[in-house]
């Protein structure tokens, strides 16, 4: 705009009222005005937030005073700020933190991503059993042993003898409900899923001899880290000298000479395992566990882990230096550890499978950070006092989990909460069945030639009674 006046005068006397600009601008409706002026400060804020030397001074901040100790608020916020502002400074940083623990950089993919027009051709099981399943991909793919030869299969049904498998060439942190493969015992395709992958033929070829062998093993993980693999070349095996071993129980041995293409192989296998080992040694090539339900699995595979990595760990101070637990004590820890149940004080016990309670958990803490699994939780975090009298909307808070309506059940819903709710129901019809019924009557009287003479109101009020009906 032009300014005429002077320079020192009054902010009115810098304008012109011939200046076309400024009338265009007082033309403008009030609405469009005041979006114009917000461009202008996003752009503004754009212009200091991108320029090079504001990204300079904010990084120099941060670093010293992640030097200087404990994080404050404060500084996570701009830390969080320099990294959308310049996210290539930490990307290098955040891969080499999670790889070198033993982790992967954060994801923020959701699980359950079952959309309600591809929820029609899965049954709700199915569901269920594919949120589990993407679930512990991630949590493999969090511990860092995902690797090329790492797979996890699960029975969906045991009629149709129908499986379901990650895509070949998806990354762990990539896996979702929606883009697990389903195939049937002899691999081929029944349900691609969202991708258009296929799957690691050979690998899953062991799975389905396993799965044939024990067809009561719904779910198996093979793992063949760094740690699984020394130990299954190991001629003592894996021993018993941590609490994560003795709880693998009896381990089963077989000797890998590749994918079991042939019968005999799968004979073999059957054999090795037996009728009731739930974990089993491929010499030279990592561990499989098997498990009945996704959680029995995850038990079994987290703890034959840990108790290679003690196992090596052990190993760098000598054989000689191993201290064998007795069959007394194994069998002690064993009782221990399954009769452990916390204490609630007047309520009834719940009776967790093997792994619920410790998978529950992990399932919590990725819902929490926003990983949407979809885990339906048998017991919620959320303490639920007992009430009779009062019924509000907002009495009962619901338990956390992201299931939604797509996964609820009638059957899973808490006994306290469903009393309640029926209570609520009843004491509705009540107060409906005995409220004030008002009618009202007109009584119009005509004389001979239909004219209106006189007209009477009459208001009638009755109570409905909720007593049954006399026979």
């Amino acid at each position: 705009m032009a300014a005429n006046g002077p320079s020192n005068g009054r902010f009115i006397d810098s304008y012109d009222p011939e200046d076309p600009e400024y009338i265009r601008e007082q033309q403008r409706p009030p609405v469009i005005r005041e979006d114009v002026r917000e461009m202008e400060q996003r752009k503004r804020v754009s212009l200091v937030l991108h320029s090079q030397s504001f990204r300079d001074e904010l990084e120099e901040i941060i670093t010293t005073q992640l030097q200087k100790g404990p994080q404050p608020a404060s500084l996570l916020a701009l830390q969080q700020i320099s990294d959308l502002i310049q996210p290539q400074s930490r990307v290098n940083q955040s891969f080499a933190a999670g790889f070198g623990k033993g982790g992967v950089a954060p994801s923020i993919l959701p699980i359950l991503d079952i959309t309600r027009a591809n929820a029609e051709k899965y049954t709700k099981g199915e569901k269920l059993l594919r949120c589990k399943m993407a679930s512990v991909y991630r949590l493999v793919d969090m511990h860092g042993w995902a690797g090329l030869h790492t797979h996890i299969t699960a029975r969906v049904s045991q009629e149709q003898e129908h499986f379901l498998i990650n895509p070949y060439g998806y990354l762990y942190s990539e896996v979702t409900a929606a883009s697990l493969v389903k195939v049937n015992i002899k691999g081929e395709l029944v349900d691609m899923g969202s991708t258009m992958l296929g799957i690691n033929q050979n690998e899953f070829t062991l799975h389905s001899a396993v799965h044939s062998a024990r067809p009561s093993i719904r779910c198996i993980i093979h793992l063949n880290t760094a740690a699984a693999s020394a130990v299954s070349a190991l001629k003592c095996g894996l021993q018993p000298l941590c609490l994560e071993a003795v709880l693998c129980g009896k381990i089963a041995y077989h000797e890998y000479r590749g994918a079991p293409v042939i019968l005999d192989e799968a004979d073999s296998i059957r054999h090795s395992l037996g009728p009731f080992s739930k974990v089993l040694f491929l010499r030279n090539h990592g561990f499989l566990a098997l498990g009945e339900t996704v959680e029995e699995v995850w038990y079994y595979a987290r703890n034959c882990a840990i108790a290679c990595e003690t196992q090596l760990n052990c190993m760098a101070y000598g054989m000689d230096q191993f201290y064998q637990p007795s069959e007394d004590t194994i069998e002690k820890m064993l009782e221990t550890e399954r009769s452990a149940e916390p204490a609630v004080e007047g309520k009834k016990q719940l009776r967790w499978d093997v792994g619920q309670r410790e998978f529950e958990a992990l399932m919590r803490w990725m819902d929490n950070a926003g990983y949407r699994t979809g885990y339906v939780y048998k017991q919620p975090v959320v303490k639920v006092e007992r009430f009779l009298k009062k019924f509000g909307d907002v009495e009962v808070p619901p338990s956390a989990s992201s299931a939604h309506d797509l996964l609820a059940n009638e059957e899973e819903i808490d006994p306290i909460i469903k009393a309640a709710m029926s209570a609520k129901k009843k004491k509705e019809k009540t107060q409906w069945l005995n409220a004030p019924n008002t009618s009202q009557s007109q009584t119009v009287e005509v004389d001979d030639d239909g004219m209106t003479v006189k007209t009477t109101t009459t208001t009638t009020t009755s109570k409905v009674s909720s007593s049954p009906a006399p026979n």
